[in-house]
């Protein structure tokens, strides 16, 4: 956590960190103490550059409310290197609350957004409902995750819906 950060380190737990030893998504990092980053003048280079979306908006005049604050809202929101909006939320249903949810749903106008709760990747469209997407791979260029809409590779490919190869 960063100064400013206060006591919330959920982005130490829910975000993978490209560090030796790597430190995957979802886990606990090891230098992530009660009281902050145990490590933090040494930190890992991807750690001293993120600022979630919520502490980078603190020091502008589109504040986001306290309650969006990662360790109050359950999400960390993460811009990446094409302005998709990534929402790593700690519980499935962290994102869904009602003012989290309205703020969302609006970004889905502007830009797409990319919700990840640890079993899956959904894509919020902008009327509110979301698509199921299933991971292909990684941009080599950005760094960035690729992914396919579900309904669409069912519908492209009917011998894959369901899980099941002909």
């Amino acid at each position: 956590a960063v100064s400013g950060c206060g006591s919330c380190s959920l982005c130490c737990t829910l975000l993978k960190v490209t560090m030796d030893p790597p430190k995957p998504a979802r886990a606990d990092c090891a230098h992530c103490a009660g009281s902050g980053c145990s490590i933090y003048v040494d930190r890992p280079e991807p750690c001293r550059v993120f600022q979630c979306v919520w502490l980078y908006s603190q020091s502008t005049p589109y504040a986001l409310p306290r309650d969006f604050r990662p360790d109050r809202s359950g999400v960390v929101l993460e811009l990446n290197s094409v302005a998709n909006l990534i929402v790593h939320s700690k519980l499935p249903g962290s994102w869904k609350r009602s003012a989290m949810l309205r703020w969302l749903v609006e970004k889905a106008s502007q830009t797409t957004v990319l919700v990840e709760d640890g079993e899956h990747t959904v894509v919020l469209n902008a009327n509110g409902q979301v698509d199921l997407l299933l991971p292909a791979g990684v941009d080599p260029e950005t760094n960035n995750r690729i992914y396919f809409r579900a309904a669409e590779v069912a519908a492209a490919l009917p011998e894959y819906a369901g899980g099941t190869r002909g």
